[in-house]
């Protein structure tokens, strides 16, 4: 069973001179942070996964959320959606990684005062490259840089929100089926967490939608998801968020084996 994943994480690339041809490779111990009452500081780990060392520098980029859930980049945090800029605070914000190392990157909030209670939402760049230590003098060297934006995600006091699901279409696929469905949200934040499908006479999981970020203000998004063979039962549907959310969402309903 293949899982849709949708990483809460940002890709773009873009050229940079005087930096050796080559895009450095980073993997992250987390993609999506999440910071509370509970949660004040958290611990980013980037590791390197190529044999050459890199180079990568740490800011914040913005980002606002139409009602479709659809992503806008926005070109400073005056425009954007209750930004978590002023609140967090971050270090290094430069660093050198060893080939096939890591570095750790320290992370949390400022409290100030009279905020509105709510989630606010900024996003870590993190733009890196490979460092080339042997540059032939007078020769061009332009490669890659790539820039990683993992959210951020500061919830202040009674941050809270509901969710719910509605078929908007079932279709056949192959042997199995193409469902679609819509989630809306409710509430001060946003709603993340991942999507099961399951055959009820079975317990076989036919479809998964991993790691869906939901975000403040967008109303709703539509989930397609391809089911790799036809049930031969009732579908559950359930959707949960983390267990270590304050006051997480999780849900079910049910969609009768006729309907496919």
């Amino acid at each position: 069973m293949k899982a849709k994943l949708i990483v809460p994480m940002l890709v773009t690339l873009g050229l940079s001179q005087n930096v050796f041809a080559g895009a450095a490779s980073i993997t992250f111990s987390q993609y999506r942070i999440l910071l509370d009452k509970n949660i004040q500081s958290s611990e980013l780990t980037l590791r390197n996964t190529e044999a050459n060392n890199a180079e990568c520098l740490l800011d914040l980029a913005h980002f606002n959320f139409e009602i479709n859930n659809n992503i806008v980049a926005q070109k400073s945090a005056d425009t954007t959606y209750m930004p978590a800029n002023k609140l967090l605070r971050y270090s290094p914000r430069s660093v050198t990684i060893p080939a096939f190392g890591s570095q750790k990157v320290k992370i949390s909030y400022r409290h100030r005062a009279n905020l509105e209670p709510g989630e606010y939402v900024s996003f870590f760049q993190i733009g890196c490259s490979e460092k080339n230590d042997n540059l032939v003098k007078g020769q061009p060297n332009i490669g890659a840089k790539i820039n990683y934006n993992l959210p951020v995600q500061v919830r202040i006091g009674e941050a809270t929100a509901t969710s719910a699901f509605e078929v908007v279409s079932i279709s056949p696929k192959g042997e199995g089926a193409q469902l679609v469905l819509k989630q809306t949200r409710q509430g001060n934040r946003s709603v993340v967490g991942d999507i099961k499908i399951i055959e009820k006479s079975s317990g076989d999981v036919l479809g998964l939608v991993r790691n869906f970020s939901l975000y403040r203000p967008a109303e709703y998004a539509e989930h397609i998801v391809n089911l790799e063979k036809k049930p031969q039962s009732d579908v559950l549907v359930e959707f949960a968020e983390a267990s270590n959310v304050y006051m997480p969402i999780t849900q079910t309903f049910e969609i009768p084996q006729s309907r496919f």
